[in-house]
């Protein structure tokens, strides 16, 4: 079956990117891969297996759906939900498969507590803080109390508490380390009131990278493990010549000046190519970058292709990757629309097939 529109995995670059991961952190360090929002795009149920395989310790996701899809495909590997979820409905299936709940409102855990207690099942638990990410988690000054009220329920089990790092791509790194030593802080109080907890965790990707230490006991690698590992393709659909004057697409955003060809591909934003590439991104073909010219559409686009260069129907145009010595990041579309990577990785639709190769 031909695809239309393809996003290809690299396997083997994802385990090499594992790896070099691995090889920043102290042995004894556990390492999370966060793979919400389908594994960054690149498909969750097959990345974790890999992962899995690679010795990962912990999965992050931001769902209690990601969660249960992971474990409805058969992976056992311990699953934290990085947020409370909003339905508390979903409170259940998430103990029944035993999955990890990040707490940090008296709200939800009040309902936590509620429900173990009624399933009769020990639930596993880590405490956020907010050290100054100013999003999720408990104050600095109430970590304490809060943690003493889940240790006062016999089916919480306090596994880890944790905060997330606001600045840690800055080379400045002075506003992380005031939120680490804000959390080693916390960490000091809770020892004091004899509270020792199995898995202290700070460190995203960037994190790791720079590094901001320490480790404590495991960090949350994302972005990191997919760098490089993606290419996106699409099939050209259509190849005709216009004449002098002539405008492509809606809008009329494109006019030509001169006699040239066109070709049609089978992409659009729908599958997550942004519509705010029009008449700026350009693709590849035969290793020939050709611009857009006129507004992407919602299933097709338009390319300039050289007069010279033979072109049919079928062949594939290169989005994100490499072909014939030539490439097209993920960063460099990030920077023609004004965001960032993981914007661009994350919005390439359902429909966009995903194949996998070692």
């Amino acid at each position: 079956m031909v695809m239309r529109t393809s996003l290809i995995v690299d396997l083997q670059k994802f385990v090499q990117n594992i790896r070099k991961v691995k090889a920043r952190i102290p042995e004894g360090v556990k390492l999370l891969a966060v793979v919400k929002a389908d594994a960054y795009g690149h498909g969750a149920v097959a990345l974790s297996n890999i992962a899995h395989e690679e010795g990962v310790d912990y999965f992050g996701v931001a769902t209690a759906a990601e969660a249960i899809e992971l474990r409805e495909a058969g992976i056992r590997t311990p699953i934290l939900l990085l947020g409370e979820p909003t339905d508390w409905e979903r409170i259940k299936p998430v103990i029944y498969y035993d999955i990890t709940l990040m707490v940090y409102s008296e709200e939800f855990l009040a309902e936590l507590l509620k429900v173990s207690e009624s399933y009769k099942k020990k639930v596993k638990v880590h405490l956020k803080v907010d050290t100054g990410m100013t999003r999720l988690g408990v104050k600095a000054d109430d970590v304490v109390a809060f943690a003493k009220k889940i240790l006062a329920n016999p089916f919480l089990e306090l596994e880890g508490v944790a905060t997330h790092l606001a600045d840690s791509d800055n080379e400045d790194v002075s506003y992380s380390k005031k939120q680490v030593e804000i959390f080693e802080r916390v960490i000091f109080e809770l020892s004091k009131e004899g509270i020792d907890i199995p898995i202290k965790h700070a460190s995203n990707s960037a994190g790791i990278i720079n590094p901001i230490s320490p480790f404590f006991d495991m960090v949350r690698a994302g972005i990191d493990l997919y760098k490089g590992i993606m290419s996106f393709t699409a099939k050209v659909l259509y190849v005709r010549e216009i004449e002098p004057g002539e405008h492509v697409g809606y809008c009329l955003t494109y006019k030509s000046e001169q006699k040239m060809r066109i070709a049609v591909i089978s992409v659009g934003y729908a599958d997550g190519y942004s519509r705010a590439l029009s008449n700026k991104g350009r693709v590849l073909l035969h290793g020939v970058a050709c611009p857009i010219v006129g507004n992407i559409c919602m299933d097709m686009m338009m390319v300039a292709i050289p007069v010279d260069l033979e072109v049919k129907v079928g062949d594939d145009a290169v989005l994100i990757g490499s072909q014939d010595g030539e490439e097209i990041t993920v960063n460099e579309i990030a920077q023609l629309i004004g965001t960032i990577e993981y914007e661009v990785m994350t919005s390439i639709g359902k429909r966009v097939a995903r194949i996998y190769r070692s």
